[in-house]
Order: C-alpha cells, then sequence, then structure tokens
C-alpha cells in the first residue's frame, strides 16, 4: 500500500495537502485500498482470477 500511496496510482506526494484535507485523503485512499482487496478476494473465491489481472507483454 505505501507505493500506491506514493507513486503507484494515489500520488499523495503531489496534492501537497496538510493537516484536515490529508487525513481525509488517507482515509479515502485507504476505503478504497479495502474495497479493492476485498473485490480480488472475492473474485478469487469464485474461480475468476485467470481471467482478472496484469496484462502480460510477450
Amino acid at each position: 500500500m505505501f507505493k500506491d500511496c506514493k507513486t503507484g496510482g494515489y500520488n499523495l506526494e503531489s496534492t501537497y495537502a496538510t493537516g484536515q484535507r490529508l487525513i481525509a485523503l488517507i482515509l479515502l485512499i485507504a476505503i478504497a485500498y479495502t474495497i479493492a482487496v476485498l473485490a480480488g478476494r472475492n473474485s478469487q473465491k469464485m474461480g475468476l482470477q485467470q481471467y482478472v489481472g496484469r496484462l502480460q507483454e510477450f
């Protein structure tokens, strides 16, 4: 999750947020990350993991 917050997609550093706004952004990122993890676990339990994932370049 650390890489995701820094440069992996959320780019938290480029917001220059402080105080309450920073806390709100971190909370929102934590909620979004939790939902993504739960959705991944659910698709794994359903056996869809071979259809969902990163594209592989050959």
